[in-house]
């Protein structure tokens, strides 16, 4: 029998852990008669009952592995523990809101044994205002036509990616992962399977607009050049501008420090930015270098 693992990222469960495992319990024993599943939980140091409910859920049945992090790591990271610590020939990354419907995993499961190592969710429904549809598209748009990799308008992290792929995200010690974009990178038969995503019916979503924001800044960062060539461009018109103005003050002796200091000022704010995003790729390299965000394991259940 192929061993599945299921890998449950969390932070603040507690309402949603048992329904979930009891969910994919449930349909591995109707649907997957064939298959083992293993669940690996890696928790980002939750605060309420998520670790009690996930320690005894895990006493006594070697399918349940908990992974607790000394603090919150990051989305990302957490998955990739997950993948690090799992044993499966495949491995599915499933939120625990459910939001992502278990009934996908047999169809995931069957591309992947068609020869596809990457098999993806692609939402087609989506319940949000327009304004965030029209930035999502657009976010999309970006990514795509500065990335190497074509990314899927609507895939998110529900994903099943075999074990060849899962050997070579090993060896990567990215700090700040987008594994979404690795695991395209990496994928040589990637599958979309379209699906509909519903609304989550227990406790809180984590991510939020900010965290939604950071993380697509994060994989703009990981993935492309854009900021690299944005402001390599900002930089010539910059500098073009600063030589023109010169001139033209010093044959007619203007003051164009009054006459354009609305412009002056935007200038100014573009330069600060440039500097912000430059700050942040010099501190990813510093750290990088250092590797001074180590993941240290607070607790480890049913794991070496």
């Amino acid at each position: 029998m192929s061993l599945i693992t299921i890998c449950i990222p969390v932070l603040n469960e507690e309402e949603n852990i048992l329904n979930t495992y009891n969910a994919i319990d449930e349909y591995f024993k109707i649907n997957l008669k064939d298959f083992q599943y293993e669940i690996i939980f890696t928790d980002n140091n939750s605060s309420d009952k998520t670790q009690e409910i996930i320690t005894n859920l895990a006493k006594g049945n070697q399918k349940i592995k908990y992974i607790r992090f000394n603090k919150n790591i990051g989305y990302d990271l957490s998955i990739l523990e997950g993948y690090r610590n799992s044993s499966g020939e495949a491995a599915i990354v499933i939120d625990c809101d459910l939001q992502d419907p278990v009934n996908i995993l047999k169809t995931f499961i069957d591309e992947w044994k068609n020869g596809h190592d990457l098999v993806y969710g692609v939402r087609k429904k989506r319940k949000e205002n327009f304004l965030f549809t029209l930035l999502r598209k657009a976010y999309y748009k970006i990514m795509n036509e500065s990335s190497q990799n074509k990314f899927p308008e609507g895939a998110g992290g529900f994903r099943l990616i075999d074990k060849t792929i899962i050997n070579r995200i090993l060896n990567n010690n990215n700090i700040y992962p987008y594994v979404r974009g690795l695991t395209f990178s990496l994928a040589a038969r990637p599958k979309g399977v379209d699906y509909d995503r519903t609304n989550r019916k227990l406790g809180q979503s984590k991510l939020g607009y900010y965290n939604t924001f950071t993380y697509g800044i994060n994989a703009l960062i990981e993935q492309t050049r854009i900021f690299v060539r944005f402001f390599a461009r900002i930089g010539i018109i910059l500098l073009f501008f600063s030589v023109l103005f010169s001139l033209v003050n010093v044959y007619y002796n203007f003051e164009f420090f009054t006459l354009f200091q609305n412009i002056i000022l935007l200038l100014l704010m573009l330069i600060v930015l440039m500097c912000i995003i430059i700050s942040e790729y010099v501190m990813r390299i510093y750290l990088q270098i250092k590797k001074e965000n180590k993941i240290i394991y607070e607790k480890k259940i049913n794991l070496k």
